[in-house]
C-alpha cells in the first residue's frame, strides 16, 4: 500500500490484538521512529498511547510525543537531502 507515494502499512493498535500489530512492529524493530500524539483523553485512546510509548521506550526507538517538536523536525529533516546528513558522535556537536 502507498500513501503520498510512500510505501506504507496500516498497524493495528495495541488493544486491539490483531495483526500487524503496532507493538509487534516495535519489538521487532521495523521502526525508526515513533510520532505518536494524543487524539483524546478516552481511556482507551490513553491506554493505546500509553503502551506504544512505553513499548517504543523500551525498545531504544526515538519517541515523539510534542506535536509543535513533531511539525517542526517533519519541516526541518524536508529540508535536507539524505545525503546532507552526517553522523557525528556527541563530541562533534
Amino acid at each position: 500500500m502507498k500513501y503520498h507515494g510512500i510505501p506504507s502499512v496500516v498497524l493495528y493498535w495495541p488493544l486491539e490484538k490483531r495483526e500487524p500489530n503496532t507493538l509487534s512492529y516495535i519489538e521487532g524493530k521495523n521502526l525508526d521512529l515513533i510520532i505518536n500524539i494524543p487524539k483524546s483523553i478516552e481511556e482507551v485512546e490513553l491506554t493505546n498511547d500509553y503502551l506504544i510509548r512505553r513499548k517504543a521506550i523500551d525498545f531504544n526507538i526515538p519517541l515523539i510525543t510534542n506535536l509543535e517538536f513533531a511539525d517542526r523536525f517533519i519541516d526541518a529533516i524536508a529540508k535536507l537531502d539524505v545525503d546532507d546528513l552526517a553522523i557525528n558522535s556527541w563530541d562533534e556537536y
